[in-house]
Formats: C-alpha cells, sequence, structure tokens
C-alpha cells in the first residue's frame, strides 16, 4: 500500500522555496535524486520523515555553533552555483536577474493580495487613460478572459470602475478610480524599495546609465503601439542647447497647451516631439482641433475634415475635449513632411 515518503520544502538553483509531496510503497526511495532528475537541476529537500522513520541525525553547524544556546535553526545549505561560463552571456544574465527581481516584487506585491497583472493593467490605465477591455487585453498581450478576472478583481477592491462612454454608449471603459490612483502611488514607492535591494551593488550614477541602456534595449524588442503617440520612459541624455527632455510633449496637457508648447519650441533645439512606431517623431507644427475627441491621451485619429488629431487631455468621464491637428513634423532619420502625408501611408 502506498504511503508519504516524504514532504517538505524544496529550493531550487535560485533559492526560490516551493513544496514537494511524494509517495511510494518503498520506504528506501530516494526522492531528492528523482526530483532533482524531473526539475533537471539541484534540490534540497527539507522533508518530514514517515511516523516511525528515525530521522539522520543533522551535521553540525559551525554558524549555528558559534552563535550560541537558542540560535535558530539555519537554512538549507546552498550547494548550486551558476556556470562561471554563463555569466558573460548578456540574455542569460537577463533572465536569471529579472527572475530573482520578479521574485522580490511578487512578495511585495502579494502583501496587498495582488499579483503582477493588478499593478500592470492599473499602470497602463494610469498612463493612457480609461481604456475598454478588448484594447487593455490587446496591448498587454493577454488573454480577454484572464484580463476580465483581473479587472473585477480591481473592481471589487474600488481601484478601478466600468463605465459607459458618454460619446459612445456600446463602449465600457475601465477608469482608475481616485482611491486607485492615490493606492498605485503609494505601491510604486514601495516597488521603488525593491529596486534599491536589487540594485544595492549600484551608484546612483551607475544605475541611471543601466536605466537608460535597458530601456534602450526594451523599445528595440517591444515597439510602441501603431496607433498611438506617447511620451516613452525617460532616458538622460543631455544634447547641445538643453536636455532633450526641454522638448518633450505630455499628451495629457488641454490642447491649447500642447499648440503652444509646440509653437515656443519651434525656434530652439530640440523641438517639440514625442514618438512613433519605435521612431523619434519632431511636431514642427500644430493647431487646437474644432471638434471634441474621446480616447487616451495620444490617440491618434484620422479626421475627415481635419486630419490627423491627437487626442489631449485628462479623460473627464469620457467627454469629448478638444485634440491637436498636427501640421507639419519630422520623423527620425526622415524628412519634414505634412502630418497626413507621414500618417497616410500605413504606418499607423
Amino acid at each position: 500500500m502506498e504511503r508519504p515518503a516524504v514532504s517538505g520544502v524544496a529550493h531550487d538553483a535560485s533559492g526560490a522555496a516551493f513544496a514537494v509531496v511524494g509517495i511510494s510503497s518503498l520506504p528506501t526511495t530516494d526522492w531528492a535524486q528523482i526530483f532533482r532528475a524531473l526539475a533537471n537541476t539541484d534540490l534540497t529537500i527539507q522533508g518530514a520523515a514517515l511516523p516511525g522513520t528515525p530521522r539522520p541525525a543533522p551535521a553540525p553547524d559551525p554558524a549555528r555553533a558559534a552563535a550560541g544556546p537558542g540560535a535558530g535553526p539555519s537554512g538549507p545549505p546552498r550547494l548550486s552555483m551558476t556556470p562561471p561560463s554563463v555569466l558573460h552571456l548578456n540574455a542569460y544574465l537577463l533572465y536569471a536577474l529579472g527572475k530573482a527581481a520578479r521574485r522580490r516584487l511578487t512578495e511585495r506585491l502579494a502583501a496587498h493580495n495582488l499579483r503582477l497583472w493588478h499593478l500592470t493593467v492599473m499602470a497602463l490605465v494610469a498612463d493612457l487613460g480609461p481604456q475598454m477591455k478588448t484594447v487593455l487585453a490587446a496591448r498587454l498581450d493577454m488573454n480577454s478572459s484572464d484580463l476580465v478576472k483581473i479587472v473585477n478583481d480591481l473592481v471589487r477592491t474600488g481601484h478601478v470602475d466600468c463605465a459607459r462612454d458618454p460619446a459612445n454608449r456600446r463602449r465600457v471603459l475601465v477608469r482608475l478610480t481616485p482611491e486607485g490612483r492615490t493606492w498605485l502611488t503609494r505601491l510604486n514607492a514601495e516597488i521603488a524599495a525593491t529596486d534599491d535591494e536589487v540594485l544595492a551593488p549600484l551608484s546612483e550614477e551607475e544605475r541611471v546609465v543601466l536605466a537608460s541602456l535597458l530601456r534602450r534595449v526594451h523599445r528595440h524588442l517591444e515597439p510602441s503601439p501603431a496607433g498611438v503617440v506617447h511620451d516613452p520612459p525617460r532616458d538622460v541624455e543631455i544634447l547641445a542647447g538643453g536636455s532633450d527632455e526641454d522638448g518633450r510633449i505630455d499628451w495629457t496637457h488641454p490642447a491649447e497647451a500642447v499648440a503652444r508648447f509646440v509653437e515656443t519650441r519651434r525656434p530652439l533645439h530640440p523641438t517639440a516631439f514625442t514618438h512613433h512606431a519605435g521612431r523619434r517623431l519632431d511636431v514642427l507644427t500644430a493647431t487646437v482641433s474644432r471638434g471634441l475627441h474621446s480616447g487616451e491621451p495620444g490617440l491618434i485619429l484620422r479626421t475627415e475634415d481635419e486630419g490627423v488629431v491627437v487626442v489631449t487631455g485628462a479623460d473627464l468621464g469620457g467627454a469629448g475635449r478638444p485634440g491637436l491637428v498636427l501640421g507639419r513634423v519630422r520623423a527620425e532619420g526622415a524628412g519634414e513632411t505634412d502630418a497626413e502625408e507621414h500618417f497616410g501611408t500605413g504606418r499607423t
């Protein structure tokens, strides 16, 4: 008759712990060897012996002995190691570091009964404004049914709500509540502590350089959505004439403010700019639209009467507001052209 041979905790090569239970009719089964073969990695198992089965005497622990009587039990011995040769492979280092950082971030979120997907959904809605669930799922490359579950979780906790778009009653928008925005700000501050843990060996200057390089690689691997212009993560890059940040357009500002900004920056360097399809896009001339538009800031619209319009300003419950009509633009690596010509060639 089968009976438990071991139950306890296994530690993999990264130090992550997970529960294991083994069942066998043989009391001498070597479960450590079996799990190592299945996982194709080193595992250290802390198991509970069978009732009536004597435990082997633990090996002396010098560190515990030095601590004196009453010292707590030491953790499992770390026998695993990273092969030195893979430390020269950047792809491996990114994988290993990402795994460790994800574990720490997951632990912080779990303390609030949340997962990474909850944070990601809230961050996207905070960055781009109210979104339809189908759009959220597409932009996050997420299964629609899984997205619905995450949104429902956030609705129950009061972090987001779902409301019909006044401009199109058939659409339901996911919106961040004031409580959700406050909570996201507080959570981001907690997550910053995770950065401090992971990047402890680096100075502040080194962290700035690392962040800039990682964002550049991220943009290379994951280009921005074609139908949106946006404010990408900010790299620290000083150009002749001032900081590159001086000309960056913030699409959450009202159209009138953005139009004035474009006009003010025209004789300066850098001119007003944004990013589209992974490339920098200078906006040389622009006017405020006559019509009202809804959607997330940065959304590109093609209109029959005004041409290419970009949605601007904070969404006020789905109510329409003026947008920015793009006139002349200049894409990175290309010459100056009309916005309709630039966006009318299948590039959006």
